[in-house]
């Protein structure tokens, strides 16, 4: 449905996430991320919140991108490991201009490996 799609999703979100695959290549990274979630639909998100989403959601705004991070540092795993690294570049990039939440103590492998950044223009960090 958003699978991969950037459609709607502000240009400055967008921005991060090039910056992201890039970064992570002149860092001998894989840029191996991929985009899950953009711009929502109203419907969508309500149901999304039965599972945690914010009801307020900065992808109700096109604000944000949530990306399932595979195996950027190229040791032949899924973890937490390639998680930092990514999370550790939009550090970087996003600063205190928006939001970086993780998910790594999910059940489901594709959560543990899903990285929210938004451009809300103040910081903000969760890590579940």
């Amino acid at each position: 449905f958003y699978a991969n799609s950037l459609s709607n999703v502000n240009p400055v979100v967008i921005t991060y996430y090039q910056s992201l695959k890039k970064n992570l290549k002149a860092n001998g990274y894989k840029a191996d991320v991929f985009v899950i979630s953009g711009k929502r639909a109203e419907w969508h998100n309500q149901l999304l919140t039965y599972f945690g989403a914010a009801s307020k959601s900065q992808h109700l705004k096109g604000n944000a991108i949530d990306i399932v991070v595979l195996d950027v540092n190229d040791d032949g795993l899924y973890n937490d490991k390639d998680v930092d690294i990514v999370t550790a570049q939009l550090e970087q990039i996003v600063g205190n201009k928006g939001g970086i939440g993780t998910y790594k103590t999910a059940s489901l492998l594709w959560n543990r490996q899903m990285v929210h950044f938004d451009c809300r223009g103040s910081r903000a960090r969760w890590s579940r």
